[in-house]
């Protein structure tokens, strides 16, 4: 099975995800971010990226060209 891009964002807020990611994501959870949370809960996984703060230099993975809107 291969996964790619669900352009899913879980945010910063882990109520009712708490064993599967932290509260150390970037921005607001997404509808997809919803359901690759729940995917994750399902097969016992945790959301890495979201376990440790980051340094605000290192949050963000894609930045848009006016430097307005970032995701991580």
């Amino acid at each position: 099975m291969i996964l790619g891009d669900f352009d899913a964002k879980i945010g910063g807020n882990d109520r009712g995800y708490e064993q599967v990611m932290a509260k150390h994501g970037l921005g607001v959870m997404n509808e997809n971010g919803e359901s690759y949370a729940d995917f994750c809960a399902d097969c016992n996984l945790v959301i890495n990226g979201s376990l440790f703060p980051h340094k605000a230099v290192h949050e963000a993975t894609w930045i848009s060209l006016d430097q307005i809107t970032e995701n991580q």
